[in-house]
């Protein structure tokens, strides 16, 4: 009789540890669902305020457009916001002039007097960076023109197609095609992650080939790169361009104020206004992060038609 109600005492103890075990793991999961449902929630508000800031730049590039013919730093789109506060959080973002970085797609031009041109502005670029030597920037720009041009011909002994990364591990062949984010560059050949992170402030990948640059955004090294001996000249434009940007582009070559002289990029290489901008936000709601890259295109010309989005990336430009 003893043994008997120490077995029982036994199960019920068993059934009571099971009990609560399981009890336990309800609540756990429960608080789980609890948790992700709340994190969804906030990565859909997130979501929400990013589409009505991506929507509000639109009708700040428009009213800008009418405003004025150029494009400068002091401009209303220029202006970054350090923190807008929301429901639950908080929002920053800043926009960004693409046209005042190189486009890594005009190296894509036909063989010719345009494309001596681009090539001759990105070697002075890639020379200008510390660490790049000149041989490198020579290797690297011939690599980037045959990742972007149409053909299979190597440029040179410096470039390379498909036979030489085919020999990568893991291996994997050009687009031949302009590029579409300049993250693409980690994958062409010589372009370490060092060489990226010094170069990618200075360069775009647009999805027009043989756009100018903006002077009056463009960052120091690019308009140093547009000039053959970078000078005075240029250095006092950098100063004095947030307050008094060029409002014509005949002022950049005349006048005792020119930017550019004789032997120094064509004119077909900068201008003073822009079509292209990108917008970086980040909204924090909760605990949901949310980091959006978004692309815009505006049509040249006061009153033309209205500028639309032409691409989005998250967490990576």
């Amino acid at each position: 009789m003893k043994r008997q109600n120490g077995v029982a005492l036994i199960t019920a103890i068993l059934v009571v540890a099971l009990a609560t075990v399981a009890a336990t793991a309800i609540i756990t999961a429960a608080n789980i669902a609890v948790h992700r449902s709340a994190n969804l929630q906030d990565s859909e508000r997130a979501w929400w305020y990013a589409d009505g800031i991506e929507a509000w730049l639109l009708t700040i590039l428009e009213r800008d457009s009418n405003d004025n013919q150029y494009d400068g730093l002091g401009d209303i789109w220029a202006k970054p916001v350090d923190y807008l506060p929301i429901d639950e959080g908080g929002a920053r973002g800043q926009v960004s002039d693409l046209q005042g970085r190189f486009n890594l797609n005009n190296l894509a031009l036909p063989a010719g007097q345009a494309y001596d041109r681009q090539l001759e502005v990105f070697l002075r670029l890639l020379q200008g960076i510390e660490g790049i030597e000149s041989f490198q920037a020579t290797a690297i720009a011939s690599a980037i023109r045959d990742w972007v041009d149409a053909d299979s011909e190597p440029t040179g002994f410096e470039g390379g197609e498909d036979s030489e990364y085919l020999g990568f591990n893991p291996p994997y062949r050009v687009p031949n095609r302009p590029m579409e984010s300049v993250t693409e560059l980690l994958a062409v050949k010589g372009v370490t992650r060092e060489i990226y992170a010094k170069l990618r402030p200075y360069v775009t990948a647009l999805p027009q080939i043989g756009t100018a640059i903006n002077v009056n955004t463009a960052p120091d090294a690019v308009l140093f790169a547009l000039a053959k001996q970078p000078g005075p000249a240029q250095a006092r434009f950098l100063e004095s361009r947030l307050k008094k940007p060029a409002e014509n582009k005949s002022d950049l070559t005349s006048g005792a104020d020119a930017v550019f002289g004789a032997g120094d990029a064509h004119p077909d290489m900068y201008d003073i206004k822009s079509s292209f901008f990108m917008l970086r936000a980040e909204i924090f709601v909760g605990s949901g992060r949310l980091a959006l890259y978004s692309f815009y295109y505006r049509p040249p010309g006061q009153g033309g038609s209205a500028p639309y989005v032409y691409g989005r990336s998250i967490d990576s430009e």
